[in-house]
């Protein structure tokens, strides 16, 4: 018997099912802000994580946003520019295709015309990626793979990575 993944829109129903919450040992603080956070961007946007639930329980997901929602970001393409600033897959589940998954119900969704553009279609996605290590979003080999290339090198361990939409 399979497992079911299902990929879901985070919004106020299932707020409290961001993984982050769950399993990162996150403080009541830090919840409270990012909740606030992730209410202001739902206000601007829509919503800005995608949760990934196997047989019902959430088990990974993918935080994003346009660029010029952050603060200090001064680019002429922000606007139309996704920055994924995490991707988190429980431990226990990692290497199950979950991560390329939520990529593609995200890449899938951007491609159609997006209400905070006026109806018109958001241009890239871009990613900080760690080499040798996990963070900041996510491996430098996982975004390879789901065909992003590399704009710059950020000092010895991160690069700056973009896919066309």
């Amino acid at each position: 018997m399979g497992m079911t993944l299902v990929i879901k829109d985070l919004c106020e129903e299932n707020l409290d099912d961001h993984p982050c919450f769950r399993y990162m040992g996150t403080t009541e603080r830090t919840i409270s802000m990012t909740k606030e956070w992730l209410r202001k961007v739902y206000s601007k946007f829509g919503s800005c994580v995608k949760v990934a639930y196997l047989d019902g329980k959430p088990v990974g997901m993918i935080q994003y946003a346009p660029m010029d929602i952050f603060p200090h970001v001064n680019r002429p393409d922000a606007h139309k520019t996704i920055l994924i600033h995490c991707i988190y897959i429980a431990e226990e589940h990692r290497t199950k295709g979950i991560g390329r998954k939520l990529m593609e119900n995200l890449i899938d969704d951007l491609r159609k015309p997006h209400p905070y553009l006026d109806g018109e279609r958001f241009e890239k996605i871009e990613v900080l990626a760690g080499k040798d290590r996990p963070g900041p979003a996510g491996p430098v080999e996982f975004f390879a793979k789901m065909g992003f290339r590399t704009v710059k090198h950020l000092g010895s361990n991160d690069l700056l990575m973009e896919f066309q939409l």
